[in-house]
């Protein structure tokens, strides 16, 4: 432990007073790191004390056991699957893509092995739903004119 202590005092040292207070005030450091920063602060004439201790949230709810996961919507090419996952969990719904390894943009066996799937647990599938049908029936797509104002700006 010393040789922590040590090592976070030297690296302290080299830290401008400013940059030592954002640190400190961050409430990222460890209980020892707060510690070693309130007493070079002090060594520099400065007074702080670390911030207090952030409480963890509990879970929302007790283990339940394994998320059932449903699939969504399949793809032919992995690549899709992976930009539509990507715009699921923007929307916050977590989201896998599966078999996406397997096929790996080989038409053949994906349409063998019936495309990747895309999935989510069971609790967000109708959402999911809802936000992939309309990214396919084009009502979340930009039009021309969007993308000539956004030039122009």
């Amino acid at each position: 432990m010393t040789d922590e202590r040590e090592s976070l005092a030297e690296t302290f040292r080299a830290f401008s007073d400013e940059y030592l207070l954002e640190r400190l005030r961050s409430g990222d450091l460890t209980e020892l790191a707060c510690s070693v920063a309130v007493a070079e602060l002090a060594q520099r004439g400065i007074a702080a004390a670390p911030p207090a201790r952030r409480e963890v949230d509990p879970p929302a709810q007790e283990d339940s056991g394994p998320v059932e996961f449903v699939t969504v919507a399949r793809f032919l090419v992995p690549t899709y699957a992976h930009i539509m996952r990507g715009r699921l969990e923007a929307d916050g719904i977590p989201a896998v893509v599966a078999d996406g390894n397997f096929v790996q943009n080989n038409t053949l066996v994906s349409v063998a092995a019936g495309g990747v799937r895309l999935q989510v647990p069971a609790a967000f599938a109708a959402e999911a739903r809802e936000i992939i049908a309309a990214i396919r029936s084009g009502h979340l797509a930009l039009n021309d004119d969007a993308w000539k104002a956004a030039e122009e700006e």
